[in-house]
Order: structure tokens, then sequence, then C-alpha cells
């Protein structure tokens, strides 16, 4: 049972911003002493209709089912989905687990509907505002960079809305891989229309010029193209590093006054202004 409890303990210990999938990873690499392998099924939108969500790198419970055994994910008086483990571990324990799983599970997918942006993905203005004020708290050394397609307005007016939503969602996707690739903690927003923020766990200039220059590049980089349209874009980027006894809305005006500064001399251009 010591197992089951240090598992629960790392799954409660998870730092935010987590998602469904870091939550199911988290799971998977604390229990794999006595999870073999496991399937993850969660139930399509009030159906009981289901897909296939997460397979373990073993991948032992689809290619020998002969030890699964299935186990609801139920929480809040929902059932959302399943779990089908390979495991030689007591029923009782392994059943007290999987109740603590969903109920972080379901937890964070309602967190999800209320904290993300519905077309991106991302998250939305009201989560990253709110995690901004609660490392205020912290009075640590941070940054943010706020990124604004360039001429955006060009997208929607000459090809349409439904293209220009295929550039947002594209755009969010690639910053996101290219936030990958950068060594710092970075959170990622939508902050409205075609504006996106990002906070990152960068204290220096020179640093947070060559991370706002990854993202840059990767957008530049990128075909937009549809069936229809040839498509490109560029972005421009504005950042700000925290500094002591300077408030939340005055941090914001820096990096937006940054990003006036770009759009204004050129676009397509990262700049950090000194103040």
């Amino acid at each position: 049972m010591n197992d089951i409890i240090k598992v629960i303990n790392i799954l409660n210990n998870i730092p935010e911003p987590f998602s469904v999938d870091g939550i199911i990873k988290t799971f998977e690499s604390s229990s794999k002493d006595f999870i073999k392998s496991f399937a993850l099924y969660f139930y399509k939108e009030n159906t009981e209709e289901s897909r296939l969500w997460y397979v373990s790198k073993n991948k032992l419970v689809i290619n020998d089912k002969s030890n699964n055994k299935e186990y609801k994910l139920f929480a809040r008086g929902n059932k959302f989905g399943y779990i089908i483990l390979n495991t030689d571990k007591n029923k009782n324990e392994i059943e007290i687990l999987i109740s603590y799983l969903s109920i972080i599970l379901y937890s964070e997918k309602l967190s999800f509907l209320a904290n993300r942006d519905k077309l991106t993905g991302l998250y939305n203005r009201g989560y990253i505002l709110k995690y901004l004020q609660e490392k205020e708290i912290t009075n640590e050394i941070y940054s943010i960079v706020i990124v604004d397609l360039d001429k955006f307005k060009h997208y929607n007016d000459t090809y349409g809305h439904n293209i220009g939503d295929h550039v947002l969602k594209l755009v969010s996707k690639v910053m996101k891989e290219s936030l990958k690739k950068i060594k710092y903690k970075s959170v990622l927003a939508r902050y409205g229309g075609e504006e996106f923020i990002i906070a990152f766990d960068i204290d220096n200039k020179k640093t947070l010029i060559e991370a706002m220059e990854e993202i840059r590049k990767s957008i530049i980089e990128t075909d937009l193209s549809t069936e229809e349209y040839s498509l490109k874009a560029t972005a421009s980027l504005g950042g700000a590093i925290k500094e002591e006894n300077t408030s939340l809305r005055t941090f914001i005006n820096k990096a937006d006054q940054s990003l006036y500064n770009a759009k204004e001399t050129g676009r397509n251009k990262s700049v950090i202004l000194d103040f």
C-alpha cells in the first residue's frame, strides 16, 4: 500500500500549470514498478462512445490482454472514461489509486474548459493574468513577451475568418513546439485577437532576446498554406523583465511598449526597451 500512497502523493504535487497529458505521464512514471502497462480512454462528450487517449510506452496492455483489468474513471457523479491496466497489484489497492487519478483528471478537464481559449487550445487571458498575479507573491524576477501577428487583419479581410482562424491555430501550435526547445519554463496564452503572451522564468535580457528570436523565426519559417491559398506570416515581439517594486500593470505596459516599438520600426522583429 505504501507504493500506492507514494504515487498519490506525487500526483498531488504536480506543479501548475499542468495538463491531462502531464498528469497521465506522471502517473505512468511513478507507477511503473507495479503497473506494467495501461491504456486510457475518454468518453466523447455526453456519450459512452470512447476514444483511446493514451497508451503507455510498454504496449503489453495492447499486445497481451491476458492479464488486463478495466477500471472506470468516475468523479463527481460522472463516468468520463476508463483505464485498462496490466498489473498483478491487489484490486482494492488499485481501485484506491484509480479513484484518486479520476478526481485529478476530471478536475483538470473542468479546469481546461474554464482556462483555455476555445479556438487555439492555449491558456486564455484570464488564466495568464491570474498566473502572473500569483507570481507577484513570490517577488521573483521573471519576464514576459507579447507576440502580435503582423497585419493579421489582412488574412480575415482578404481570405475570410476561417483562414484567419486557421492561421491562429497553426501559429499557436508552432509556438508551443518552439517553446519545448527552450530550456526555461514558460506559459503560453492567447492574450486576445492575434496577440499572445508568454511568461518565462528568464531573468536577463540576452537570454530573453534569444528566446524571442527562436519563436519569431519559427513563425516566419512555417508554411501556413491551405489547399486554396499560399500563406506565410510574421510576428512582432515585445519583451520585459520584471523588476522589484514594479507593479504587474506597469510590467505588462513595458512589454506592450516594446511591442509597439517593434511594430513601428518595421515589424517582424524582437524588441526589449530599456526604461
